[in-house]
């Protein structure tokens, strides 16, 4: 069990974390009722919470499930939940401003309109993409799928005019609240592949980074970096040189570079020199599967095992970064793989797991779904890359999406210079998550009466807690996968919680908030539904007794 740090749930100095605490008056707690009390959240610092007209899910009927909390018994610290820019953002961040502003609301905007339901999924990790140029060739075929890259015409120095779109909805997220931005690379530019393309073919070898080209695409990646911090006041805190480094990449579809262990050692040594990145984070290796990291712990062993010979945990961010793909299934490992993730990483101590890629893929993911079904299947994967595998962040493929295709948060016309766009239930569901779950906040153990395990959960009920300890917020995310309503009651262990604010994703609603539910009643979780309950803590156990 790891203790809060930083918060003493039980201690009655106020000035110890920033908490509001709100004196009980005795009578009350002999009486056993709930004081009266506005229950809106509104702190510097988190996203306001106020009770709403999306309905009272508060209900008489027995739990069937019990719920404990336990602020003192944490788990990861989150860095946030994100989504990548990839590829559509080039095009819809010259869109007509009215249309790109409302875009960038809905995915980064943590405030409430004038009904109280959030203007935005509140997103915090922003994934920037730093192309290779292969939008000045016509080799892959699909015009959506090409990226620019921030050097001139002659590949002789950078061209700061570059990538406008993108640079756009990068101060749109910056404006917005986000602060952890990610830069990731498919390919090296194509002035210093081996084939002068952004994919591999047959003759590129076990990397098409160009022979003794580490420091030229080290220097490249860094100057980057130092322009966006040092012009544009944007630090791009973490650096993804690679993405999916162990497939081939020769379908020529869209931008992507293969390496070996020993080709991203390289470059690896190659970044690690360059001053320009100040504080940037190298981040590796972006696997294109779990399994290399779990069950095979290819990457783990070669770069976090201090007596291997591509050792470079002393040069990279202490994480390791994968996606979850074809493991979204219970048939495909969607509890297993991640339990055999778990044990892999915990035998590499301080190593965190960052899930930085994921969308349905195969023919789950063929045709657009804007509905509750692929929202649910989102968010389940959502939990059990957070609870079994204890991802510290998650990020979703495409923010924006032309295709049809399951694979993003808001879809638009595929259109270059304007066009309509719709949000999506997923968008909203994982706001459930990154609206509610900020940077810096805790898992917290849950508890849950019927002593479920995570392989009996997958169809049913599934709920995580997490903890601002600065400021004592709890939210706690319930997945009801079936299609009957539930009721179910929450706990809360090291401290009071006197009442919940729900905010609801369902056919019906999105991310709505709903009526205030009183501590001592249960919830009514509606079916097929993504439901966060955020309640502040008010006052320490120790202190309610010593009132008494």
């Amino acid at each position: 069990m790891t203790r809060i740090s930083g918060w003493n749930p039980r201690a009655r100095r106020a000035d110890r974390a920033g908490l509001r605490w709100v004196v009980v008056p005795a009578v009350v707690i002999a009486l056993g009722c709930a004081p009266t009390h506005d229950l809106r959240i509104d702190v510097p610092g988190y996203p306001p919470c106020s009770p709403g007209a999306g309905g009272d899910l508060g209900t008489s009927a027995p739990a069937e499930i019990a719920v404990t909390i336990d602020l003192e018994d944490t788990r990861q610290e989150m860095l946030g939940f994100g989504a990548s820019d990839c590829w559509s953002i080039q095009f819809v961040g010259r869109w007509p401003l009215e249309k790109r502003e409302a875009i960038a609301d809905l995915l980064f905007d943590t405030g409430l309109d004038e009904n109280r339901h959030p203007r935005g999924a509140g997103l915090s990790v922003w994934r920037f993409n730093i192309g290779a140029g292969s939008s000045r060739q016509e080799h892959i075929s699909r015009v959506w799928r090409r990226s620019d890259t921030f050097l001139d015409d002659d590949f002789n120095g950078y061209d700061w005019s570059r990538l406008p779109g993108q640079r756009w909805f990068l101060h749109a997220a910056r404006e917005r609240g986000v602060e952890r931005f990610v830069a990731f690379v498919n390919s090296p530019p194509i002035h210093m592949t081996k084939n002068g393309k952004a994919y591999c073919d047959a003759t590129t070898g076990s990397t098409n980074l160009g022979d003794g080209m580490e420091d030229d695409f080290a220097a490249y990646l860094a100057g980057i970096v130092a322009h966006f911090r040092d012009v544009e006041g944007i630090g791009l805190g973490v650096l993804s040189p690679f993405n999916e480094p162990q497939w081939d990449w020769e379908a020529g579809t869209q931008e992507g570079c293969r390496y070996s262990i020993a080709d991203m050692k390289r470059v690896i040594d190659a970044l690690a020199q360059e001053p320009d990145l100040g504080n940037t984070e190298i981040e590796i290796p972006e696997s294109g599967t779990i399994l290399d990291i779990g069950a095979g712990e290819k990457y783990l062993q070669a770069f976090f095992d201090t007596e291997s010979a591509s050792f470079s945990g002393d040069r990279v961010a202490p994480r390791l970064a994968s996606h979850s793909y074809k493991t979204d299934l219970p048939a495909t490992g969607l509890v297993d793989r991640r339990l055999e993730l778990r044990a892999a990483l915990d035998r590499y101590p301080g190593v965190q797991y960052a899930m930085t890629e994921f969308c349905p893929l195969g023919k789950h993911g063929h045709g657009r779904d804007l509905g509750m079904d692929t929202a649910l299947l989102v968010a389940r994967v959502m939990h059990f890359d957070l609870v079994v595998a204890g991802a510290a962040t998650w990020q979703w493929w495409l923010a924006v999406s032309p295709y049809d295709y399951k694979d993003g948060l808001v879809y638009i016309d595929r259109n270059f210079d304007d066009g309509d766009f719709s949000a999506s239930k997923l968008l909203w569901a994982m706001g459930n998550y990154s609206r509610f779950v900020r940077p810096g906040m805790v898992r917290l153990d849950v508890r849950r009466s019927d002593d479920a395990t995570h392989g009996d959960t997958v169809e049913e009920l599934m709920v995580s807690s997490y903890l601002d300890r600065d400021r004592g917020i709890v939210a706690t995310v319930f997945i009801n996968w079936t299609g009957e309503s539930a009721p179910v009651s929450l706990a809360v262990e090291g401290g009071v919680v006197n009442g919940w604010i729900p905010y609801v994703t369902s056919s019906e609603s999105d991310l709505d908030a709903s009526s205030e539910v009183p501590s001592d009643t249960a919830v009514l979780l509606p079916a097929r539904s993504v439901v966060t309950l955020v309640g502040q803590v008010e006052e320490s156990t120790d202190e309610l007794k010593k009132g008494a």
